[in-house]
C-alpha cells in the first residue's frame, strides 16, 4: 500500500510540475464551451428554436397555390355524338390564398384550361376545342368555430409558446453546464490542497511512529503505544489515498467537461482567496430564470390548446361566397380577352353548418380542456414560489457558509497560534515531539474544514451564476 501511495504522488506531483501556464477560471469555462459537446448542442438548439418560431406566422401568410393537370379520357360514351368517344383536357392554375387572423380565407385564383372532344358531331357541338380562362376569387369567413379566426390565433400561440419554451430550456441546460464546470474547476484546486494535507499529515504519523518506537526501545514507553502510532500512520496514509483517489477523479470531471478523457493535467489553476470569499456579496438576480420563463410559455401553450379543444368540437358556421370572369373559345387569346367582361360572371355564395349531436360529451370535452387550462395556471404560480424559495435558500445558505468560513479562518489561525508556540516550547525543552505532532494535526484539521468550506461557497456561487444571463458569466478570478 506505501508503494501505491508513493506511485501515486509522484504521478501526480510529476503533472503539477511540468505544467508551467496558468488556467483561469475564465479560460477553463471558454475550453468548456467550445469542446463540451452537450453545452454546443443546447447552444444549437436553443437558437435554432427560437429562429422558427417565426413559422407560426406562416399560418396568416398569403401563400402561393398552383395546379397542373393533365387528362386523356377515352372510355365510352352514351351519346357519342354530344360527348365524342375521348377527352383530351388539361388544366393550368396559379392564385395566392391567405388565412387571416380573422377568420377570413381568400383565394384568388387564375385558371386556363384547354379541352378538347374528339368524335362529336360538328353540326350538335360546333366548338370542339376551346380554351377556359377563370379568374375567381374565393371568401369563406367562420362565425362560429374559429369565430373571427380565435382557432387561428390560437394555434400560432401554441407554435410560438412551444418553440420558446424549448429554447429557453436548452439555454438554462448550457448555463448548468457552466455552472457544473465552475465548481468541477474549483473542486480540483480544493482537491489538490487536500493532497497537500494529507501527506502532511502522513509525515506527522511517521514522526510520531518514530517517536514512540525510540521511547519503547528505552522502555520508557509500552509496545501497545508503538502499535497505536503504527496504526495511526496507517490511517493517515488511507486519507492520503483517499485524497489522491478524489483528486484523480475531480481531474477526470475537470477534463471530461471540455471534452478530454484522460486522468491527468498539466495545468496551473488559480488560488483561492478565502479573505476574498468572505467579503464576497451573493449576486444580484436579474429577472426570471429560464426555467420560470419556460413555464410562463408552458403556461400560454397550454391556455391556447385549451382553447383549440373547445373550438374543434363547436359547431362550423361559415358564410362563403365567390365571383369569377369567364372567357371560352378556340383561341387562347380571345379567351383570355373574354374572361376580363363582366357581362361573363358567376356569382355564388351560401351558408355552411354543422354541429356534433352528442351535446352531453362535447359539454364535458369543454369542461375538461377549462379545467387543464387552470392546472396549467396553478402549475405556473407553484413555479414561481418554488423558485423564490430556491433562490432565497441560496441566499441562505451562502451567508451561513461565509459565517462558517469566518469560523473555520479563526480556529486556524488559532490552531496555527498554538502550534508555533508549542514548536517554540518544544526549542526550550519544555515540550516533546510527541505534542507537537499532535497540534500539527488538530491544524491540518482546521485546514481541511476551511478548504471544504470555500469549495461549499464556490459552488454555491456557481448555483447562483445560473440566475444571470448566460452572457453575464464569464467566470471570476478568485
Amino acid at each position: 500500500m506505501w508503494l501505491r501511495i508513493l506511485f501515486s504522488l509522484f504521478f501526480f506531483s510529476s503533472s503539477l510540475s511540468l505544467g508551467t501556464e496558468l488556467l483561469t477560471l475564465k479560460d477553463y469555462l471558454s475550453q468548456v464551451k467550445q469542446k463540451h459537446l452537450g453545452y454546443q448542442a443546447s447552444q444549437w438548439v436553443s437558437q435554432g428554436v427560437l429562429e422558427r418560431t417565426g413559422e407560426a406566422t406562416l399560418l396568416t401568410f398569403p401563400s402561393l397555390i398552383s395546379n397542373v393537370q393533365y387528362l386523356d379520357d377515352r372510355k365510352p360514351t352514351n351519346n357519342p355524338s354530344f360527348l365524342g368517344n375521348r377527352t383530351v383536357f388539361q388544366s393550368y392554375s396559379l392564385g395566392i390564398a391567405e388565412q387571416t387572423k380573422f377568420g377570413l380565407s381568400a383565394k384568388l385564383i387564375y385558371t386556363v384550361t384547354r379541352t378538347e372532344l374528339f368524335g362529336v358531331n360538328q353540326a350538335f357541338v360546333p366548338l370542339s376545342k376551346f380554351y377556359n380562362v377563370v379568374p375567381s376569387l374565393e371568401l369563406n369567413q367562420s362565425l362560429w368555430r374559429n369565430g373571427f379566426g380565435s382557432e387561428t390565433r390560437a394555434t400560432v400561440k401554441v407554435i410560438e409558446a412551444q418553440a420558446k419554451a424549448l429554447s429557453l430550456t436548452e439555454a438554462l441546460k448550457s448555463k448548468a453546464i457552466l455552472a457544473e464546470a465552475e465548481s468541477s474547476y474549483w473542486g480540483l484546486v480544493i482537491a489538490r490542497e487536500l493532497v497537500g494535507v494529507a501527506k502532511n499529515g502522513v509525515e506527522r504519523a511517521k514522526k510520531i511512529r518514530e517517536w514512540s518506537a525510540r521511547r519503547a526501545s528505552l522502555a520508557l514507553a509500552d509496545k501497545s503505544d508503538t502499535l497505536q502510532a503504527e496504526a495511526g500512520l496507517q490511517g493517515k496514509q488511507l486519507e492520503l489515498q483517499m485524497a489522491i483517489d478524489e483528486q484523480r477523479e475531480a481531474i477526470k470531471r475537470f477534463n471530461s467537461l471540455r471534452g478530454k478523457d484522460s486522468e491527468t493535467t498539466e495545468e496551473i489553476l488559480e488560488k483561492i482567496d478565502g479573505d476574498k470569499l468572505i467579503m464576497l456579496s451573493p449576486i444580484e438576480r436579474k429577472g426570471q430564470r429560464e426555467d420560470l420563463l419556460a413555464a410562463d410559455e408552458a403556461r400560454k401553450a397550454a391556455q391556447a390548446m385549451s382553447e383549440l379543444g373547445r373550438e374543434k368540437n363547436s359547431p362550423t358556421f361559415d358564410i362563403f361566397s365567390s365571383y369569377s370572369l369567364n372567357g371560352r373559345d378556340s383561341s387562347l387569346s380571345q379567351s383570355v380577352s373574354d374572361a376580363s367582361r363582366t357581362g361573363q360572371n358567376t356569382f355564388a355564395m351560401g351558408l355552411k353548418f354543422s354541429a356534433p349531436l352528442d351535446l352531453g360529451t362535447v359539454i364535458l370535452d369543454k369542461a375538461g380542456y377549462l379545467k387543464e387550462e387552470k392546472g396549467a395556471e396553478l402549475n405556473y404560480q407553484r413555479k414561481i414560489f418554488e423558485e423564490e424559495i430556491a433562490w432565497n435558500e441560496l441566499v441562505t445558505r451562502f451567508g451561513e457558509a461565509k459565517r462558517r468560513l469566518q469560523l473555520a479562518k479563526d480556529i486556524e489561525k488559532v490552531q496555527q497560534q498554538k502550534l508555533e508556540n508549542e514548536r517554540a516550547r518544544l526549542k526550550t525543552g519544555r515540550s516533546v515531539l510527541y505534542q507537537v505532532v499532535l497540534f500539527e494535526q488538530d491544524y491540518a484539521s482546521s485546514q481541511i474544514v476551511m478548504l471544504k468550506t470555500e469549495l461549499q461557497i464556490l459552488a454555491l456561487l456557481a448555483q447562483m451564476k445560473t440566475y444571470l444571463p448566460l452572457e453575464a458569466n464569464p467566470g471570476e478570478n478568485l
